[in-house]
């Protein structure tokens, strides 16, 4: 469906599928009347078919073109990385290469304690080896053969 002939209307869609009220658009938009009853017509308008079909499509291209905006931003992020670091603008480099690497990668994960005070105070050093070896396989690691200090 193409736009709607009445500029108007037109106008009252793309205001709702902005985020606007049905009382904040059919104010928005030109439409005469006490504002006071400005809610009320604009229910009736959204109670019009070509209204409802209108917005529907307006929402459908709006999630289509985000998903491509996602991509574009990811492309000119990893542009901005490249030129950060020809410059020697590390700091702005780190952050492109960070943004990248949550995005991309899921690294740099925000850390949070999970228990309360001294919920780990009654675990044997085998039991929080094996707590913490789970939380690793969890995240896709592969810790390797145990280590030790001696």
């Amino acid at each position: 469906m193409a736009k709607l002939r009445n500029v108007k209307h037109e106008l009252f869609c793309q205001t709702i599928v902005a985020g606007s009220s049905r009382e904040e658009a059919y104010l928005r938009c030109g439409f005469r009347g006490k504002a006071e009853n400005a809610n009320n017509y604009g229910s009736m308008l959204l109670a019009k078919p070509e209204i409802k079909k209108r917005i529907g499509e307006l929402l459908n291209n709006s999630a289509s073109r985000a998903e491509i905006s996602r991509k574009e931003i990811l492309e000119r992020i990893a542009e901005d990385w490249d030129t950060c670091r020809r410059l020697g603008q590390m700091s702005s480099a780190l952050k492109a290469g960070e943004l990248l690497g949550r995005e991309l990668h899921k690294m740099f994960t925000e850390r949070k304690e999970i228990g309360g005070p001294g919920d780990f105070d009654s675990k044997s050093e085998e039991e929080l080896k094996k707590i913490v070896q789970e939380g690793i396989k969890e995240l896709g690691w592969d810790p390797g053969p145990p280590k030790t200090l001696n």
